[in-house]
């Protein structure tokens, strides 16, 4: 049984059709919209492809109109990116992201699988970046019964064992800060487990931020983080 594992894509639909993988089940770990120009293509490849989902922050902020909580560095680029999603979707979107489940328990070939987007304690807002001690990732999956721990929020990749637990984190899709200016996930394969990359054609979705109403220090900011990273960047 092979699983592709998505998480993070923010609106970004060339990373996420420039994933090519065959997969028996394809899972999602949220955050479909915010910094990305194409939150309805997004969505829409979601809706018809993916076999398992959860609802990411910036979902829950676009489709509730609350706070996503990130980070102050991102912050601005979130509020102003969520006033962009609501031009863009229609309530029949807004409404599929407020259905997303908080987390999914699921059982495929006898494997056990725990879905959420930030961490099992904290669904949607904590950030535990994949450095944190063994002893605080204890915590955080005390009491969940299941084989892998899958979830996604830092933009980063991990594979960390504890005890008899996985906890797999596949980066993002859309906006990766481990390996910028590719799209990252994660491949399950009868029991193994590796993180992919692959490049897509950055410069359409660059094209496409560049050509929304989005006030050009915004744009900038946005552009630097897909190409770079993070934000600040210097030669």
């Amino acid at each position: 049984m092979r699983i592709l594992i998505i998480s993070d894509i923010h609106a970004n639909i060339e990373s996420l059709e420039a994933i090519k993988e065959k997969y028996d089940y394809l899972l999602c770990l949220g955050d479909l919209v915010d910094y990305g120009p194409s939150p309805r293509e997004c969505i829409d490849f979601v809706k018809k492809n993916v076999h398992a989902i959860v609802r990411g922050n910036h979902d829950n902020a676009v489709a509730f109109r609350t706070d996503c909580k990130c980070s102050e560095a991102y912050k601005l680029m979130s509020v102003k990116t969520r006033e962009l999603m609501w031009n863009i979707l229609g309530e029949e979107e807004i409404n599929y992201l407020s259905s997303l489940p908080l987390n999914r328990v699921l059982e495929l070939g006898g494997t056990k699988f725990f879905l959420t987007h930030a961490t099992p304690a904290d669904n949607l807002f904590k950030y535990l970046p994949p450095d944190s001690p063994d002893y605080v990732w204890q915590k955080e999956i005390e009491g969940v019964d299941a084989d892998f721990v899958l979830l996604g929020h830092t933009h980063v990749s991990m594979i960390k064992k504890i005890d008899k637990t996985i906890i797999i984190n596949p980066g993002s899709v859309g906006q990766s800060k481990d390996i910028p200016a590719k799209a990252s996930y994660a491949i399950w394969n009868d029991g193994d487990v590796e993180i992919k990359r692959v490049t897509y054609n950055i410069n359409k979705t660059i094209e496409k931020i560049l050509s929304t109403p989005l006030d050009i220090n915004i744009k900038s900011s946005l552009v630097t983080v897909l190409e770079h990273g993070y934000l600040n960047y210097q030669l």
